[in-house]
């Protein structure tokens, strides 16, 4: 089987490229796996993931035929294959070999004991704040299709947007899997909890049923009681989530010389400005959650300038057709 091709199907239901019909089993499905705790046989994990590859290429092809005037009747089928690919994640997400992925690379240990936060941007552009008494294991270079990291403690995360290499946090038990997002992992001895700030996160741990989160929503995973409870957070406290940090990057009518030492700081970058009397310019844009070169394509874009990166170093100047005008 491509592992590629069933990676992409799980990566569908976190890109929300689903089709509504394919969701709504899919979401009914979760429903009752929750409800009843249904248990994955635990025998030969490749024979499933074969099984359930086979399932869904089958019924694409189906549909396929449905768009070409044969008459087939898919939905008892749509509700079996829904079952198989939320099957078919859990079996990807618990056979995938992380430890094997983690350990054939060089790993960087971040242990802040302090109660100020401490930051890490990792190779992929990702930034991590590690919070108080907190241990974060990172590769010095993603080198698998997943970037694998691992936490003990707090840590805020804004994952860079990557759909071919997803981003997997082990903590604990619990195993978290996003394509690009930001949310806060809390995990202890007793429980785990994770917030979403941003994007969409697939939590999943053994026994329990899987869980997806979406902005403002939040789950408590208990290895103890094996439970995975999802709730809907819409007063979802994020200032307190992201007090210490420079996630928060809304500007409005700031001066670009603010916005520049804000960027600097966030990215630990040098930007300089070679028209200085462009410092003075109004920034009003919400520039949270952006990667660098985001945030510089919208500042540039929005001012009329031209940006060059060398290795740390940012240039900012105006655009040569605004300044020969």
């Amino acid at each position: 089987m491509e592992k590629t091709a069933f990676e992409q199907l799980v990566n569908r239901y976190l890109q929300g490229e689903l089709s509504a019909e394919e969701k709504l089993q899919a979401d009914n499905w979760l429903d009752h796996f929750a409800k009843n705790k249904t248990d994955l046989p635990q025998a030969n994990f490749v024979e499933a993931e074969q099984r359930i590859y086979t399932q869904l290429t089958d019924k694409i092809a189906q549909k396929e035929a449905k768009k070409s005037g044969i008459i087939i009747s898919i939905k008892p089928f749509l509700q079996i294959a829904s079952c198989l690919f939320f099957a078919g994640l859990l079996v990807f997400i618990f056979r995938v070999k992380l430890k094997e992925v983690f350990n054939i690379q060089q790993i960087t240990t971040v242990v802040n004991h302090k109660g100020h936060i401490t930051k890490s941007i990792l190779a992929d552009g990702t930034i991590v704040w590690l919070k108080g008494n907190s241990k974060l294991d990172f590769p010095i270079r993603f080198k698998d299709s997943l970037r694998v990291v691992s936490l003990q403690g707090e840590a805020l995360f804004e994952v860079a947007k990557d759909k071919a290499h997803p981003f997997i946090i082990r903590s604990g038990a619990l195993v978290t899997r996003v394509l690009g997002t930001s949310f806060n992992i809390k995990q202890n001895l007793a429980q785990t909890e994770v917030a979403v700030l941003t994007g969409r996160v697939f939590l999943s741990a053994k026994n329990v049923a899987p869980v997806v989160l979406q902005p403002f929503q939040q789950a408590i995973f208990s290895p103890q009681k094996k439970t995975l409870v999802k709730e809907a957070r819409p007063k979802l406290q994020v200032a307190a989530l992201t007090r210490g940090t420079e996630y928060d990057m809304l500007f409005n009518d700031t001066q670009l010389n603010e916005v520049v030492k804000r960027i600097e700081k966030k990215f630990e970058v040098d930007i300089t400005l070679q028209n200085p009397e462009t410092g003075n310019s109004l920034v009003t844009a919400d520039l949270t959650d952006q990667s660098l070169t985001n945030t510089l394509n919208m500042i540039s874009g929005a001012l009329n300038l031209d940006y060059k990166v060398e290795g740390k170093s940012v240039s900012l100047e105006k655009n040569k057709q605004n300044q020969s005008n």
